[in-house]
Protein backbone atom coordinates (compact mmCIF):
# COMPACT_ATOMS: atom_id res chain seq x y z
CA UNK A 1 0.00 0.00 0.00
CA UNK A 2 1.65 3.39 -0.99
CA UNK A 3 1.87 6.26 1.63
CA UNK A 4 -0.53 9.38 1.11
CA UNK A 5 -2.40 12.12 2.61
CA UNK A 6 -5.95 10.83 3.57
CA UNK A 7 -6.96 14.59 3.24
CA UNK A 8 -6.37 14.78 -0.45
CA UNK A 9 -6.45 11.04 -1.82
CA UNK A 10 -8.85 8.34 0.12
CA UNK A 11 -7.67 4.81 -1.43
CA UNK A 12 -5.23 3.35 -3.44
CA UNK A 13 -6.18 3.04 -7.40
CA UNK A 14 -4.68 0.74 -10.08
CA UNK A 15 -1.12 0.68 -10.15
CA UNK A 16 -0.96 1.95 -6.29
CA UNK A 17 -2.17 5.83 -7.49
CA UNK A 18 -3.71 7.59 -4.33
CA UNK A 19 -7.10 8.82 -5.79
CA UNK A 20 -10.75 9.73 -4.53
CA UNK A 21 -12.83 6.42 -4.58
CA UNK A 22 -15.30 7.64 -7.15
CA UNK A 23 -12.21 7.96 -9.13
CA UNK A 24 -11.09 4.63 -8.20
CA UNK A 25 -14.07 3.15 -9.78
CA UNK A 26 -14.06 4.89 -12.79
CA UNK A 27 -11.30 4.21 -13.83
CA UNK A 28 -10.91 0.12 -12.80
CA UNK A 29 -14.26 -0.14 -14.96
CA UNK A 30 -12.19 1.80 -17.92
CA UNK A 31 -9.33 -0.33 -17.71
CA UNK A 32 -11.06 -3.29 -17.50
CA UNK A 33 -11.30 -4.08 -21.16
CA UNK A 34 -7.97 -2.49 -22.23
CA UNK A 35 -5.56 -4.95 -23.29
CA UNK A 36 -3.44 -6.63 -20.89
CA UNK A 37 -0.23 -5.71 -22.37
CA UNK A 38 3.01 -3.78 -21.21
CA UNK A 39 2.21 -0.95 -23.70
CA UNK A 40 -1.02 -0.19 -22.54
CA UNK A 41 0.05 -0.01 -18.43
CA UNK A 42 0.29 3.41 -16.56
CA UNK A 43 2.98 5.85 -17.76
CA UNK A 44 4.60 9.13 -16.69
CA UNK A 45 6.27 11.65 -19.21
CA UNK A 46 8.14 14.48 -18.23
CA UNK A 47 8.51 17.79 -20.25
CA UNK A 48 10.82 20.94 -19.47
CA UNK A 49 11.75 23.89 -22.05
CA UNK A 50 12.35 26.59 -19.38
CA UNK A 51 10.32 30.05 -18.29
CA UNK A 52 9.14 32.33 -21.48
CA UNK A 53 7.88 35.17 -19.74
CA UNK A 54 6.53 36.93 -16.72
CA UNK A 55 2.58 38.55 -16.21
CA UNK A 56 1.41 40.52 -13.62
CA UNK A 57 -1.49 37.56 -13.06
CA UNK A 58 -1.31 35.63 -9.27
CA UNK A 59 0.98 32.72 -8.05
CA UNK A 60 0.36 30.47 -11.55
CA UNK A 61 2.31 29.43 -14.04
CA UNK A 62 1.04 28.13 -17.42
CA UNK A 63 3.00 25.39 -18.87
CA UNK A 64 2.95 22.76 -21.78
CA UNK A 65 2.64 19.30 -20.22
CA UNK A 66 2.45 17.79 -23.59
CA UNK A 67 3.69 18.06 -27.01
CA UNK A 68 3.80 16.05 -29.95
CA UNK A 69 7.31 14.80 -30.67
CA UNK A 70 8.97 11.55 -29.79
CA UNK A 71 9.33 11.46 -26.02
CA UNK A 72 12.78 9.95 -24.70
CA UNK A 73 10.77 6.44 -24.91
CA UNK A 74 10.25 6.90 -28.58
CA UNK A 75 6.24 7.54 -27.95
CA UNK A 76 4.35 10.18 -29.35
CA UNK A 77 1.16 11.52 -27.12
CA UNK A 78 -1.11 13.42 -29.45
CA UNK A 79 -3.07 16.15 -27.74
CA UNK A 80 -6.57 15.65 -28.96
CA UNK A 81 -6.74 11.91 -27.71
CA UNK A 82 -6.23 13.31 -23.88
CA UNK A 83 -9.32 13.18 -21.78
CA UNK A 84 -8.82 14.67 -18.52
CA UNK A 85 -12.12 13.66 -17.31
CA UNK A 86 -11.01 11.67 -14.64
CA UNK A 87 -8.28 13.79 -13.72
CA UNK A 88 -10.78 17.25 -13.22
CA UNK A 89 -12.55 15.09 -10.36
CA UNK A 90 -9.35 15.63 -8.09
CA UNK A 91 -7.21 17.91 -9.71
CA UNK A 92 -4.57 18.81 -7.45
CA UNK A 93 -0.78 19.22 -8.41
CA UNK A 94 1.73 17.42 -6.11
CA UNK A 95 5.86 17.77 -6.45
CA UNK A 96 7.55 15.13 -7.64
CA UNK A 97 4.55 12.90 -7.49
CA UNK A 98 5.07 12.50 -3.54
CA UNK A 99 1.84 11.65 -2.40
CA UNK A 100 2.76 11.74 1.59
CA UNK A 101 3.14 15.39 1.40
CA UNK A 102 1.09 17.69 0.90
CA UNK A 103 0.25 19.18 -2.77
CA UNK A 104 1.77 22.50 -4.15
CA UNK A 105 -0.66 23.44 -6.43
CA UNK A 106 -4.14 23.10 -8.22
CA UNK A 107 -4.49 22.89 -11.70
CA UNK A 108 -7.11 25.32 -13.08
CA UNK A 109 -7.51 24.17 -16.80
CA UNK A 110 -5.93 21.65 -19.14
CA UNK A 111 -5.97 22.79 -23.29
CA UNK A 112 -5.22 21.49 -26.74
CA UNK A 113 -2.96 24.22 -28.33
CA UNK A 114 -1.77 24.47 -31.42
CA UNK A 115 0.81 27.36 -31.93
CA UNK A 116 2.69 27.15 -35.32
CA UNK A 117 4.02 24.08 -35.60
CA UNK A 118 3.76 23.25 -32.24
CA UNK A 119 1.02 21.38 -31.03
CA UNK A 120 0.50 19.90 -27.38
CA UNK A 121 -1.44 20.38 -24.36
CA UNK A 122 -1.17 23.45 -21.95
CA UNK A 123 -1.97 23.63 -18.09
CA UNK A 124 -2.47 26.40 -15.63
CA UNK A 125 -1.23 25.70 -12.24
CA UNK A 126 -2.16 27.81 -9.29
CA UNK A 127 0.00 27.80 -6.29
CA UNK A 128 -2.51 28.94 -3.27
CA UNK A 129 -1.72 31.76 -0.77
CA UNK A 130 -1.06 30.41 2.68
CA UNK A 131 -3.77 30.55 5.16
CA UNK A 132 -4.01 32.30 8.10
CA UNK A 133 -4.29 29.03 9.84
CA UNK A 134 -1.55 27.05 8.81
CA UNK A 135 0.74 26.26 11.65
CA UNK A 136 2.53 23.21 10.54
CA UNK A 137 5.77 25.02 9.04
CA UNK A 138 6.68 26.10 5.45
CA UNK A 139 3.74 26.20 3.55
CA UNK A 140 4.65 24.00 -0.12
CA UNK A 141 2.94 25.98 -2.63
CA UNK A 142 5.28 28.81 -1.21
CA UNK A 143 8.32 26.70 -1.62
CA UNK A 144 7.17 25.61 -5.27
CA UNK A 145 5.94 28.64 -6.51
CA UNK A 146 9.80 30.37 -5.42
CA UNK A 147 11.52 27.53 -7.18
CA UNK A 148 9.69 28.04 -10.11
CA UNK A 149 9.97 32.05 -10.13
CA UNK A 150 13.90 30.59 -9.26
CA UNK A 151 14.09 28.94 -12.56
CA UNK A 152 14.93 25.19 -10.90
CA UNK A 153 11.12 23.49 -10.58
CA UNK A 154 10.90 24.10 -14.67
CA UNK A 155 9.38 21.06 -15.70
CA UNK A 156 6.08 19.08 -15.12
CA UNK A 157 5.37 15.49 -15.74
CA UNK A 158 2.24 13.63 -16.53
CA UNK A 159 1.04 10.23 -15.45
CA UNK A 160 -1.43 9.01 -17.57
CA UNK A 161 -3.17 5.56 -18.97
CA UNK A 162 -2.84 4.98 -22.95
CA UNK A 163 -6.44 3.80 -24.26
CA UNK A 164 -5.35 3.25 -27.29
CA UNK A 165 -2.15 2.97 -30.06
CA UNK A 166 -0.62 1.90 -32.69
CA UNK A 167 2.51 1.86 -34.95
CA UNK A 168 3.46 4.36 -37.10
CA UNK A 169 2.71 3.12 -41.19
CA UNK A 170 4.60 3.02 -43.53
CA UNK A 171 3.66 6.03 -45.18
CA UNK A 172 3.83 8.21 -42.02
CA UNK A 173 7.68 6.59 -42.08
CA UNK A 174 7.99 7.62 -45.98
CA UNK A 175 6.85 10.92 -45.23
CA UNK A 176 8.68 11.55 -42.36
CA UNK A 177 11.79 10.02 -41.44
CA UNK A 178 11.66 11.01 -37.85
CA UNK A 179 8.96 8.22 -37.25
CA UNK A 180 10.90 5.38 -38.42
CA UNK A 181 12.67 5.95 -34.52
CA UNK A 182 8.67 5.87 -33.38
CA UNK A 183 7.61 3.14 -31.03
CA UNK A 184 4.38 4.08 -30.05
CA UNK A 185 1.47 6.58 -31.24
CA UNK A 186 -0.80 7.39 -28.65
CA UNK A 187 -4.14 8.19 -30.04
CA UNK A 188 -6.53 8.52 -27.05
CA UNK A 189 -5.06 8.32 -23.13
CA UNK A 190 -6.69 8.98 -20.29
CA UNK A 191 -4.88 11.89 -17.69
CA UNK A 192 -4.29 10.36 -14.14
CA UNK A 193 -2.11 13.25 -12.71
CA UNK A 194 0.53 16.10 -13.45
CA UNK A 195 3.07 16.96 -10.75
CA UNK A 196 6.17 19.68 -10.80
CA UNK A 197 9.13 18.07 -11.04
CA UNK A 198 13.22 18.98 -11.35
CA UNK A 199 14.33 16.98 -13.46
CA UNK A 200 12.58 16.55 -16.23
CA UNK A 201 13.30 13.48 -19.28
CA UNK A 202 11.92 15.34 -21.92
CA UNK A 203 12.87 18.88 -22.68
CA UNK A 204 9.68 19.82 -25.04
CA UNK A 205 7.88 21.57 -22.71
CA UNK A 206 7.89 24.59 -20.64
CA UNK A 207 6.67 26.90 -17.60
CA UNK A 208 5.72 29.43 -20.33
CA UNK A 209 4.21 31.88 -18.43
CA UNK A 210 4.52 33.20 -14.54
CA UNK A 211 1.87 35.07 -12.74
CA UNK A 212 2.95 36.93 -9.69
CA UNK A 213 0.94 39.00 -7.42
CA UNK A 214 4.51 41.37 -7.20
CA UNK A 215 6.31 42.56 -9.53
CA UNK A 216 9.75 41.00 -10.81
CA UNK A 217 12.08 43.30 -9.86
CA UNK A 218 12.70 43.49 -6.89
CA UNK A 219 12.43 39.47 -6.18
CA UNK A 220 9.48 38.13 -3.80
CA UNK A 221 12.11 37.21 -0.67
CA UNK A 222 11.79 33.41 0.54
CA UNK A 223 9.54 32.55 3.64
CA UNK A 224 10.86 32.73 7.24
CA UNK A 225 12.77 29.92 8.02
CA UNK A 226 12.92 28.62 4.04
CA UNK A 227 16.41 30.23 3.12
CA UNK A 228 19.61 27.51 3.17
CA UNK A 229 17.87 23.98 4.09
CA UNK A 230 15.99 21.71 2.10
CA UNK A 231 12.15 22.42 0.74
CA UNK A 232 9.47 19.43 -0.15
CA UNK A 233 11.16 16.78 -2.68
CA UNK A 234 14.36 17.42 -1.35
CA UNK A 235 15.59 20.82 -3.92
CA UNK A 236 17.55 23.51 -1.65
CA UNK A 237 15.99 27.15 -1.40
CA UNK A 238 17.24 29.74 -3.29
CA UNK A 239 17.98 33.45 -1.87
CA UNK A 240 18.26 36.14 -4.43
CA UNK A 241 22.03 37.94 -4.60
CA UNK A 242 21.91 41.38 -4.21
CA UNK A 243 21.42 43.97 -7.61
CA UNK A 244 20.04 40.70 -9.05
CA UNK A 245 17.07 41.59 -11.50
CA UNK A 246 15.17 38.64 -11.29
CA UNK A 247 15.52 35.20 -9.13
CA UNK A 248 15.47 33.46 -12.48
CA UNK A 249 18.51 35.44 -13.94
CA UNK A 250 20.65 34.86 -10.89
CA UNK A 251 20.09 30.77 -11.30
CA UNK A 252 23.94 29.70 -12.33
CA UNK A 253 25.65 26.13 -13.13
CA UNK A 254 27.09 25.97 -10.22
CA UNK A 255 23.60 26.36 -8.14
CA UNK A 256 22.17 23.56 -10.03
CA UNK A 257 25.57 21.44 -9.92
CA UNK A 258 25.36 22.08 -5.99
CA UNK A 259 21.95 21.34 -5.87
CA UNK A 260 21.76 18.67 -7.47
CA UNK A 261 23.44 16.22 -4.83
CA UNK A 262 21.50 17.37 -1.88
CA UNK A 263 18.19 16.67 -4.38
CA UNK A 264 19.25 13.38 -4.88
CA UNK A 265 20.25 12.32 -1.03
CA UNK A 266 17.01 13.23 0.24
CA UNK A 267 15.03 11.86 -2.89
CA UNK A 268 12.28 8.93 -1.22
CA UNK A 269 13.92 6.46 -2.94
CA UNK A 270 12.57 3.71 -0.39
CA UNK A 271 9.18 4.74 -1.69
CA UNK A 272 10.30 4.87 -4.78
CA UNK A 273 11.13 1.48 -4.88
CA UNK A 274 8.09 0.02 -2.92
CA UNK A 275 6.23 1.86 -5.48
CA UNK A 276 7.91 -0.17 -8.56
CA UNK A 277 8.08 -3.34 -7.15
CA UNK A 278 4.00 -2.96 -6.38
CA UNK A 279 3.33 -1.80 -10.19
CA UNK A 280 5.47 -4.92 -11.41
CA UNK A 281 3.27 -7.24 -8.76
CA UNK A 282 -0.10 -5.80 -10.14
CA UNK A 283 1.49 -6.65 -13.67
CA UNK A 284 1.53 -10.36 -12.76
CA UNK A 285 -1.63 -10.28 -11.22
CA UNK A 286 -3.20 -9.21 -14.29
CA UNK A 287 -4.38 -6.07 -12.86
CA UNK A 288 -4.29 -2.78 -14.92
Amino acid sequence: MSTFLKPYFETEGPFGLPMKDKQARALESRLRDLPKEDAYSFRRCSFERGIAELSPEGRCDVSWITEESPDRAGDIVVARGMDDSHFQLNPIVTLNHVYDQPPVGRSLWRRKVREGTLVGVKAKTQYPARPASWSAGDWPPDVAFELVKAGLLRGKSIGFFPLKLRTPTAEEIAADGAMKGVRYIIAEWLLAEYACCFLPTQPNAVVEEICKALPPSPPTPLPEGARGKLMAGGSPAVAERPGCPGAAACTTLRDIEQALPRYLRAAPLEAMIEQALERSWQRLRGRI
